[in-house]
């Protein structure tokens, strides 16, 4: 059938699966990270019934069918007495590491295109090739309607929420959740302009207003399709002049030194996701490497404008200008 980004197409009943909704859809940032956690976290929630499941054996095999038999449950496994710890050994191994490289060899055996060592072994398949892409999106398709079949009155749903949330920020995954559709939704234009673009031009007018222009400028330009390499590199440009005017430094670029001496209170996880965030940079004449491709800007204009919130942000009696 064609894909839709339509959730409500009749054609399926009223709701369309997010691998079908977002067939086009770019997997930016750490999936083997974000589903390590969450293979953790709903084992924790299964086992111990958190959300209060009313039947368990319903709930499994409900979620095999709802997802299309993206999940399949194991009939061979027990689960009379031990429900509990087979739906959650089960579908906790669906999204760990090991059942995703499985999953992505045999999408790759299926299209007879695999890669052989010359020993005639499967070779590793590198997470940016389409077989992982494949997997990583049927997971999140999992994760969907393990969210749409979950009791929502409880406290501890609201939690798992939050968990997730968490991890996707951590491994850098540019998707969040709408609670009231219970659905996972891709962090794109308006979530950009809600979030972060609300929120941090008042504050740079204020202090920045010809820079805060300059940042409007380029969100702008996003909107309307101009050159994404452009676009990233004057946001960025702009970025570094809001630090050297708050540090005072009129040479300050964001590497490890710079961000060691004039913000020590930042985080080294934090630290190394902003200095990672300047290597895309595609200034060849400065730096000799490649723009980075358009399909990743919004992922990166977001991040741009998160570190301007950041800078805005960190106390100025810790500050190196102080």
């Amino acid at each position: 059938m064609e894909k839709t980004k339509d959730i409500d197409d009749k054609r399926w009943g009223g709701y369309v699966p997010w691998f079908y909704r977002n067939a086009d859809f770019v997997l930016i940032g750490d999936y083997f990270l974000f589903f390590a956690r969450l293979s953790g976290r709903v084992y924790q929630l299964i086992y111990y019934n958190e959300t209060d499941i009313p039947n368990l054996n319903y709930f499994f095999h409900n979620l095999e069918s709802k997802s299309l038999q993206r999940f399949k449950v194991d009939e061979e496994e027990r689960f009379d007495s031990y429900a509990e710890k087979s739906c959650a050994d089960q579908i906790s191994k669906y999204f760990d590491k090991a059942s995703i490289e499985l999953r992505a060899k045999v999408i790759n055996v299926s299209r007879n295109d695999i890669l052989v060592r010359s020993m005639g072994e499967l070779n590793y398949v590198k997470p940016e090739d389409r077989d992982f892409v494949v997997a990583f999106s049927e997971r999140v398709s999992v994760l969907e309607d393990l969210l749409r079949l979950l009791p929502a009155n409880s406290p501890a749903y609201l939690d798992f929420i939050n968990d997730i949330r968490r991890y996707f920020a951590e491994a850098g995954v540019s998707l969040d959740i709408d609670k009231d559709t219970k659905t996972i939704i891709p962090l794109e234009e308006p979530l950009l302009q809600k979030e972060v673009v609300d929120k941090l031009l008042p504050r740079l007018y204020s202090k920045f207003p010809d820079l805060a222009r300059e940042l409007v400028d380029a969100y702008h330009s996003m909107l309307n399709g101009d050159s994404f390499d452009i676009i990233f590199l004057n946001a960025f440009k702009t970025l570094e002049e809001i630090a050297r005017q708050m540090t005072g430094y009129d040479k300050f670029e964001f590497d490890d030194n710079n961000l060691k001496k004039y913000f020590p209170a930042i985080h080294s996880t934090i630290r190394i996701t902003i200095t990672k965030l300047n290597a895309h940079r595609g200034d060849k004449g400065g730096h000799g490497k490649t723009s980075p491709e358009p399909y990743e800007m919004r992922y990166l204009l977001f991040c741009i404008c998160n570190v301007a919130l950041l800078l805005l942000d960190y106390p100025d009696s810790i500050s190196g200008k102080i």
